[in-house]
């Protein structure tokens, strides 16, 4: 009966969540790219840009197919209250909250954040043993955050933390499961009205033998360039490899030519059938 309880309040905070996150998104005219490249089924990462404190999650939350938990801080909200509040729907939602430890003086560090650090690394782990769909941003801050940002333009994308690898490392440890990394782009345009492009690209799994910094900046450059920033990949100079499993090399490190083909195809469905947008709201033009 327990089990059957916290099912049911997890489809309810879910489905509760969505809701908000589609009426927040009347807001932005967004449409999505690659959804062909989110696992149907199972456990996966999604490593994601962060650009505004709020539309990310509620775009993703609202376009992707499958129900996700967001890995969060909590460390911007000063008011007390405000933090335990927020800490109780994370809870309801089944959403990990980790602290910036670098944001913390060092006796917090040794204590209270170790902890914390600590119990969002079981749950992540937890829910990606589960079968669910993890959604981290690994730069940690936003561009346009209502708390202080290190970012100072548009374009900035800061380095990637590597504890999503970390997660994915620690859950596959028993061999019973592998964790596929989607990167996701997200490219905005302000205006009269936000546009908002959401771009998946193929996932990436952990290379044994490849070192933590490798794979983590090889994935950043593939949400770099899914994010509208800069050029694509370069082309990976390591064998192709074979099996069921795509390595992160071979995938996050795209050629050229399978990245201009991968945009192509997205051009040809959205010519069949049309921008992929946020409902409620309908797509317009200014």
């Amino acid at each position: 009966m327990a089990g059957l309880a916290d099912s049911l309040s997890n489809r309810l905070a879910w489905a509760t969540l969505r809701a908000v996150c589609r009426a927040a998104m009347r807001r932005v005219d967004a449409r999505v790219e690659g959804l062909e490249h989110l696992p149907a089924t199972g456990p996966a990462i999604i490593a994601a840009r962060h650009y505004h404190h709020f539309y990310d999650g509620a775009a993703l939350l609202t376009l992707a197919p499958r129900p996700m938990r967001i890995l969060v801080t909590l460390d911007w909200a000063e008011n007390p209250a405000v933090q335990r509040a927020m800490a109780a729907a994370c809870q309801a939602a089944g959403w990990p909250v980790v602290p910036r430890a670098f944001r913390l003086p060092p006796p917090a560090l040794a204590g209270a954040a170790r902890h914390a650090l600590r119990a969002a690394t079981r749950q992540s782990v937890g829910l990606l043993r589960a079968g669910r769909v993890l959604l981290v941003f690994p730069e940690g801050y936003p561009t346009i955050d209502p708390s202080n940002t290190p970012k100072s333009r548009d374009d900035e994308i800061l380095p990637f933390q590597p504890g999503f690898l970390r997660f994915a490392s620690l859950a596959e440890r028993a061999g019973q499961t592998r964790v596929p990394i989607v990167p996701a782009g997200l490219e905005y345009a302000r205006g009269e009205r936000w546009r908002l492009t959401v771009r998946f690209g193929e996932p990436a799994t952990i290379v044994p033998g490849v070192s933590l910094e490798q794979q983590v900046n090889a994935i950043e450059r593939q949400v770099r360039w899914l994010s509208g920033i800069g050029s694509a990949p370069p082309v990976a100079t390591s064998a192709p490899i074979t099996g069921p499993e795509r390595s992160v090399i071979t995938d996050a490190v795209t050629t050229n030519a399978a990245v201009i083909a991968m945009r192509s195809r997205s051009i040809r469905r959205k010519a069949s059938s049309g921008d992929i947008c946020c409902r409620p709201c309908e797509r317009r033009d200014p």
